[in-house]
């Protein structure tokens, strides 16, 4: 019990840290049907939780709402739920980032991978991102970490089996533009591979075969571990393989 405690005191302070001022720059689209969490980290009630599965009730959408609700809807609601982000800190601590995890504790993700027009919906928001400036450094503060969750759903399974060639090589050509904005944002490449992976792009698929570690990652929902892609020259080859996909 204290060690639940322990880390739901960290859950609090962490959420309340990535509410620092916005380095990243990054506009989110608006939905017309955007969900409002009535409880949020600075609330008095929120101060007031006494465990994360008391936070994470607050995280869940109501049963009239999830069925109802848009699929652009449903993804807006999914990345700004309260402990979507604070994730990334929390799991630095104590464990790898696998976000493939981290929306199982989501019921409005839960409804987005059973929406058939996922794969549409996914890609059409992820264009309406904007990095609006170019950061001097790549930190990790509220809007990045919401914008990696984001990316992250291009390799969930439920959602690749509802998107074609044609949606895949849009998801490909939006991820490359974000980072070419800011190389500083090596998340964007797994992704990206994964899709061109995914598409059984030959290039890829033969790349697939010598670096076999990074694909088990992404399989996972892990987008952090950049030992094989230290090199700039490995990195280079992934961008090389986006921009013959989508030309």
């Amino acid at each position: 019990m204290k060690t639940n405690k322990w880390l739901f005191l960290i859950f609090l302070v962490l959420i309340q840290c990535t509410k620092e001022p916005n380095h990243s720059c990054i506009s989110f689209p608006k939905v017309k049907d955007s969900y409002k969490y009535p409880i949020v980290p600075g609330m008095k009630e929120w101060q007031q939780l006494k465990s994360t599965d008391d936070a994470y009730k607050l995280c869940q959408l109501p049963d009239d709402i999830i069925k109802s609700i848009s699929t652009q809807g449903l993804i807006d609601a999914l990345i700004h739920a309260p402990l979507f982000t604070g994730f990334y800190h929390l799991s630095s601590i104590l464990s790898a980032l696998k976000w493939h995890g981290h929306y199982e504790s989501f019921n409005s993700a839960k409804e987005l991978f059973l929406r058939e027009d996922a794969g549409n919906a996914l890609v059409a928001y992820y264009k309406l991102v904007r990095l609006n400036c170019i950061p001097a450094s790549w930190v990790i503060n509220e809007d990045n970490e919401r914008l990696m969750g984001l990316e992250c759903l291009f390799t969930k399974q439920q959602i690749l089996d509802k998107m074609g060639h044609t949606q895949k090589k849009e998801a490909v050509v939006a991820l490359l533009s974000n980072y070419r904005k800011c190389p500083d944002n090596v998340n964007s490449i797994f992704p990206m591979i994964y899709l061109m992976f995914n598409d059984k792009y030959k290039p890829v698929l033969d790349f697939s075969k010598e670096h076999a570690k990074i694909f088990q990652n992404i399989l996972n929902g892990y987008l952090l571990d950049y030992e094989e892609f230290e090199a700039d020259l490995q990195i280079e080859l992934v961008i090389s393989f986006a921009e013959c996909f989508t030309n």
